[in-house]
């Protein structure tokens, strides 16, 4: 670990993953306290993908103020290259940033551009930031302090529901014939015999019902079954494991007579829910197992208080159904020659 001093902040640089536990209390209190902070962001989540995909050079900077509080943390990772970019997975994250207190978004990234230039800073010659939330202050701050230089573009959206206060007045949000559609559809789904919702609620149930939802997530696409190699199933189970000791783990699966149908993987973060991946068996197709978890799920989250369900990249047709509407999250470049 090294320190420097860049504008009103201190710079602790570190190069080892023990920055992630080291940081963990401090990391996490400040999520706490940022309007703009994901489960994506949480150091269990970069710690995992280090774990299981980190190569290249580990670079943390840690952001403090002058009373020595953390005013921001900044994770990145130096590729073959020269490319520099957050960790935590671009491929595997639907939201990465700098972590912030708010309002400190520009001094922490005046203080992080700075300590690119110190001695003994990262070899960069560009930086490649990806999933970007259009609402983060990232994007205003770069622009700022490159003059303008930053390359920012749209990558992709995030399908999101705001939700009112009961299910009677989500369903009347939605189009006449979605609502339709809807409500017969869970009607007929409850008229199976045999049909239970269960959530992952301890660490001894969780191997078992992450089994359930990667063997249908695999059933469901080609494209999904291909996903699961040894590493992502190391980081999956790494991550979830994780999450669950922190109370944000939202892992749930329809059963029909005992036998799994569908299963969503969600974070519950904050006022939102973040439905990361879905599965369902085929063979129960008549059954519209996935459609109507899923409006279990965003039941589930009104009845909780929730504010928003975010269906995260993607704009699968089924998420509009839903009432779901476009929040845009971008990509971020920066060449070194252009500062």
């Amino acid at each position: 670990m090294s320190q420097s001093s860049c504008s009103s902040l201190q710079i602790e640089a570190f190069t080892s993953p023990e920055a992630f536990t080291d940081l963990e209390a401090e990391w996490r209190a400040l999520m706490a306290r940022s309007a703009h902070a994901h489960p994506f962001y949480d150091p269990a989540w970069h710690a995992a993908w280090w774990r299981n995909f980190g190569a290249g050079e580990l670079h943390v900077y840690a952001l403090r103020d002058e009373a020595g509080a953390l005013a921001g943390v900044a994770p990145f990772v130096l590729s073959e290259g020269g490319r520099l970019r957050l960790t935590g997975g671009d491929d595997l994250s639907d939201y990465l940033d700098i972590i912030a207190a708010d309002g400190a978004h520009l001094a922490c990234w005046r203080a992080v551009l700075a300590g690119f230039e110190e001695p003994d800073a990262p070899a960069w010659r560009e930086l490649s930031l990806r999933g970007i939330p259009e609402a983060s202050p990232t994007i205003a701050a770069l622009q700022e302090l490159t003059g303008g230089a930053a390359d920012v573009s749209e990558e992709e959206v995030c399908p999101v529901i705001s939700l009112p206060d009961s299910w009677d007045e989500y369903t009347g949000m939605l189009a006449p014939k979605d609502e339709r559609d809807l409500r017969r559809k869970i009607r007929k789904a409850n008229m199976e015999a045999g049909l239970e919702y269960e959530r992952t609620e301890s660490a001894d149930a969780l191997a078992a019902d992450l089994e359930d939802f990667i063997t249908l997530h695999a059933l469901s696409q080609q494209e999904k079954a291909d996903f699961w190699n040894a590493e992502r199933r190391a980081f999956f189970e790494d991550v979830t494991g994780a999450m669950l000791g922190l109370g944000c783990l939202d892992l749930s699966v329809m059963r029909v007579d005992g036998h799994p149908v569908a299963a969503n993987l969600s974070f519950d973060y904050g006022d939102r829910i973040y439905l990361y991946n879905s599965g369902f068996d085929p063979v129960e197709h008549e059954l519209s197992a996935g459609l109507v978890l899923l409006a279990h799920n965003v039941e589930e989250a009104i009845q909780a208080g929730r504010a928003s369900f975010d269906m995260l990249r993607g704009d699968e047709a089924y998420k509009y159904r839903f009432g779901a509407q476009d929040e845009r999250v971008m990509r971020v470049r920066i060449e070194r020659s252009a500062r």
